[in-house]
């Protein structure tokens, strides 16, 4: 490390060990870091890990040219050095990067990005600060782009097992919302679900004036209360690669022709991103601990209807209790979002709770699934 000049700070991982994040280094971060994060890190159960925050914090924002604007690529244009950079306020990094001609998908250290012409997703799970990174990335397109201008925000997540353990201002929704106000004037705030127990908060902006024209719908699974079997797949005990997990598991066949890109953390802990076609990904992000058990499973494919999809997911994972929310435009595949899934055909599971929302361009339905 001669010559080197690094910052040194720690935050969560996706195994609940703190590890190492280098603000600045002449060397590759995800190597770099991989490298420093293995030593020493040999434990004996996955449940020997501490306690891991898994549920993810997801923002999506939407930008859109002026109408005099010809320029082509958008958010693609920007350098992936200013992206890297970015997530510093995040307090996460890039591990890989995969892409086509439409997107690029990267994993994060903490869940993922995707970056396509006009829309921007960052995902970030554990004690991550994703809201610090809002008006940055505004700024950043508006210093790189300046005829690009942001037209919808889509911010939300499940409860937090232990919010307490969150930076400001991810302590609470209602300071999530005060920290949103101050950015946008127009944002509305929503509480899906049993608030005392699953529920799900949403803060959307939504343009009336230049609305998102193209089909837009996204499809997310949530889910807690698993078998050991099952998790103790999600680990370098069980396989010695992602490759070897994706195949054995079956998770090739969620959406098959993906391009893949997932990586296995050290000891436990596992994320996936797939490009299928155009702007369509899906992502998945796994942490194995028993007392703290979470998957998640996110994708923007434009199907008519999930059924086989989702079936497909709860066969690999087989969870107690997931929620899944689909949330959709008034030009989306799927029609209303209600409509996109046969709740009664997802084998082994009723639902508990059930909530459709309207919105002036978007609707949204949210399900609580439990085990029957």
């Amino acid at each position: 490390l001669k010559g080197l000049s690094l910052a040194f700070r720690l935050v969560g991982s996706v195994t609940g060990v703190s590890r190492v994040y280098i603000a600045q280094s002449q060397l590759g971060l995800a190597s770099l870091c991989e490298t420093l994060y293995r030593k020493g890190m040999e434990l004996s159960s996955i449940n020997d890990v501490e306690f891991f925050e898994g549920t993810e914090k997801l923002l999506e924002v939407w930008f859109s040219f002026s109408e005099e604007s010809t320029s082509l690529g958008g958010l693609r244009r920007i350098e992936r050095v200013c992206w890297e950079k970015l997530l510093e306020h995040a307090k996460c990094f890039v591990l890989s990067v995969c892409s086509n001609d439409k997107m690029d998908a990267y994993v994060l250290s903490e869940s993922s990005m995707f970056i396509s012409e006009n829309r921007f997703i960052l995902k970030t799970c554990g004690t991550t600060t994703l809201m610090n990174a809002l008006q940055p990335i505004i700024s950043l397109v508006k210093e790189n782009i300046p005829e690009m201008e942001v037209t919808g925000v889509f911010y939300s997540h499940r409860e937090f097992k232990k919010p307490g353990l969150q930076m400001y201002p991810h302590s609470s929704f209602s300071d999530e919302c005060k920290h949103l106000d101050t950015l946008f004037k127009d944002g509305s705030a929503y509480v899906l679900g049993n608030i005392s127990g699953d529920c799900w908060y949403l803060y959307i902006v939504e343009s009336i004036e230049r609305p998102i024209l193209c089909p837009d719908q996204t499809l997310e699974i949530v889910m807690t209360k698993f078998k050991p079997k099952v998790l103790a797949q999600f680990s370098k005990a069980a396989f010695s690669s992602a490759e070897e997990l994706d195949q054995a598991l079956g998770i090739l066949d969620i959406i098959p022709g993906s391009k893949i890109d997932s990586h296995l953390f050290e000891p436990c802990g596992y994320s996936l991103n797939g490009i299928i076609k155009d702007d369509s990904y899906f992502t998945i992000h796994v942490t194995p601990q028993e007392e703290c058990a979470y998957v998640s499973f996110e994708t923007n494919i434009l199907y008519e209807c999930y059924t086989d999809l989702v079936n497909r997911v709860l066969n690999i994972f087989q969870p107690g209790n997931f929620t899944l929310t689909i949330f959709a435009n008034k030009v989306a595949k799927c029609g209303w979002s209600y409509t996109a899934l046969q709740e009664n055909c997802l084998v082994g599971y009723k639902c508990k709770n059930k909530q459709i929302s309207l919105f002036s361009l978007y609707n949204v339905i949210f399900l609580h699934f439990i085990l029957m």
